[in-house]
Order: structure tokens, then sequence, then C-alpha cells
């Protein structure tokens, strides 16, 4: 690889090495200590006046405000009918994104509408001691709201500082692989890279492990473009991975997977 010296002559500079890791052996699931639970409490915020006549109005007033910053995950109405006023909004941001957007935007929140929020981001996309192992972190940084709950499955691996997907029980053609924002890398006291859940800190495999995710999903908005991503990992097919999960972690959690039950005939 060649670049500049200060001088502006071009130098031959060598190339950087990346991490792989395409098998790792599972960790004792069953001895990690549990992450603290999510405060739900403080992710609700309910209503405490009842709705003024102009409630519809309102309503549709928020919605796009909301719409305009692309954070409504939903939304409840007072009635049946659908022509009814908006009741309170689930939001794709956390309590505090939301009371800077307010304060920003010189908003009044009304008081009969009841929210919902996304839990704060604990962990980095990338900690510091990941930094060096990868090339690119594919992952959204718009937040995750409802979505598609069929499950998926495969081994994800680091190979070259790149991340793929090799299917169970595929074909051998491996994709590249794309995280939720919920997602984050790190290096856990044995060297190996890991998964983490970012909104606990909770280590959620190591890398070369069988992974489980809910799907099929679409990618996300954020993170890093397409010609970026393209340039660091080439141009293999993009496969959504969500937010996964170490099928070795999830059977010392809710036991060993049933065995799959044969067709009928």
């Amino acid at each position: 690889m060649a670049a500049c010296s200060p001088q502006g002559e071009a130098v031959d500079m060598p190339e950087r090495d990346y991490a792989t890791q395409i098998e790792a052996p599972a960790p004792d699931y069953a001895t990690m200590p549990a992450p603290e639970p999510l405060d739900h409490g403080s992710l609700r915020r309910a209503a405490n006046a009842e709705p003024p006549a102009n409630a519809k109005a309102i309503g549709e007033l928020w919605l796009s405000r909301l719409e305009a910053l692309d954070v409504v995950d939903g939304y409840g109405l007072a009635g049946k009918d659908d022509n009814s006023a908006i009741a309170g909004f689930d939001l794709r941001m956390t309590p505090d994104e939301f009371d800077e957007a307010v304060a920003r935007n010189d908003w009044d929140v009304p008081p009969h509408l009841r929210w919902s929020f996304s839990p704060p981001l604990v962990a980095p996309r990338v900690s510091e001691a990941a930094r060096t192992a990868i090339r690119i972190w594919p992952a959204s940084t718009q937040r995750t709201g409802l979505q598609n709950q069929a499950a998926d499955g495969g081994r994800i691996i680091l190979r070259d500082g790149c991340f793929f997907l090799q299917r169970e029980g595929g074909d051998g053609t491996e994709s590249l692989a794309w995280f939720h924002a919920e997602t984050g890398i790190d290096m856990d006291e044995e060297g190996y890279l890991i998964l983490v859940n970012r909104m606990t800190g909770e280590t959620m495999g190591r890398l070369g492990e069988m992974f489980t995710w809910a799907a099929p999903n679409p990618i996300l908005p954020g993170g890093p473009s397409r010609m970026e991503f393209r340039a660091a990992c080439g141009d293999a097919p993009v496969a959504m991975v969500g937010n996964p999960a170490a099928q070795s972690k999830m059977e010392s959690t809710y036991g060993p997977r049933p065995d799959p039950v044969p067709p009928p005939g």
C-alpha cells in the first residue's frame, strides 16, 4: 500500500493485519453474572390528563413531528375507530433523546399522551479492545423497534477483519453479516472477540459460535455507507443478523432445543 510522506513523496506502507476468528469454544454462560434488569418503569410515561377537545389535531401534529425525526415505532388510538385521536406513542429513542428534541424545538409535551421509549445503550458499538481487530463495524444506528420474530441461525465469523455468516446446513456460500444497533463488539478476558448486548453489556456469544436471531428483518438506516462497507469487505450478499445470541447461550438459559418434528406421512 502506498501513502504520501509529509513531503508529498510516495512511500510503501505495510498492510495492516486484521483479526480472524472462525471458531471459538463456548464460554460457561451459566456462570456469567446476570446483567442488571432494564428499568422498564423509566421507559414509560403515563398520561396525566384527560384528552382535550382538540386531541385529534394534537396527535396528528405530534405524529408529523416525530415522523420527521424517523423515531415512530407505533402509536395507539383512544378508541376503536380509525378516526380516533392518538392516545400515545412508542418511540425508537431514549427518554433523554426525547427530552433533548423537545427542548431543541421548544415543544410543549401534551399531558394527555402516554409515551414509551427505547432503553439507553450502555456499551459502545466497538470497544477499544476490539477496535484494531476489525475493518469496519457493519451495524445500523437507528434503534430497533417492532420486528418479525421467526428464528434464523448460522455461524457468525470474522475473517481478515470482516464479518461473515455461514448458514446452518447451507451450500457453503457465505454472506456478509450486518447487525442491529443494539449489538456491539468487544474482547473477553480470554482474548476472544464477542458480540455484546449494548443495552445491558451482556455477552451474547463469541464469534465462531452458532447464533440465533429474529428474522426476517430489514437493514435499518445508519452505520457505514454501502460504498464504505463494500470497499472494506467486498461484494458478497449481505444478511441481516439482527441482535444475535449464541445457541449455546440460549440453551444454557432455556434448555436444549427440541428435535425438529418430522412432517406427517
